[in-house]
């Protein structure tokens, strides 16, 4: 899953986290290049490590699935119209990432 076509625009507000919630569908592309429909679950920028980060979860699971979150490093192209997803690498952005999605999940009830 690399590719996909979105534009985000996500800011710093007086260095605190910018978190966009409102959900959005996206076509990505497995490692089979098998079309597979994700739901953009939560999408914010972390200021410490100065990257973007959107939070997926795959479309049509049911309620009594378990949703499996992805977290994604968003790394949008030049023209600002697309980009790539890249994977989370680093413990300390695994960490900080499920303590966001925690605190986002508590507020919002998902």
């Amino acid at each position: 899953m690399t590719e996909h076509n979105h534009n985000h625009e996500n800011e710093e507000v007086n260095g605190t986290l910018d978190i966009n919630n409102e959900e959005e569908l996206l076509t990505l592309y497995d490692e089979d290049n098998n079309e597979v429909l994700y739901r953009k679950v939560l999408e914010f920028y972390n200021p410490e490590f100065d990257k973007n980060y959107v939070i997926l979860a795959e479309e049509g699971a049911s309620d009594e699935d378990e949703i499996e979150l992805i977290p994604m490093i968003n790394v949008p192209n030049e023209t600002g119209d697309g980009g790539k997803f890249l994977p989370v690498e680093t413990d300390e952005e695994w960490d900080m990432i499920e303590e966001i999605v925690n605190t986002e999940i508590d507020e919002e009830n998902f």
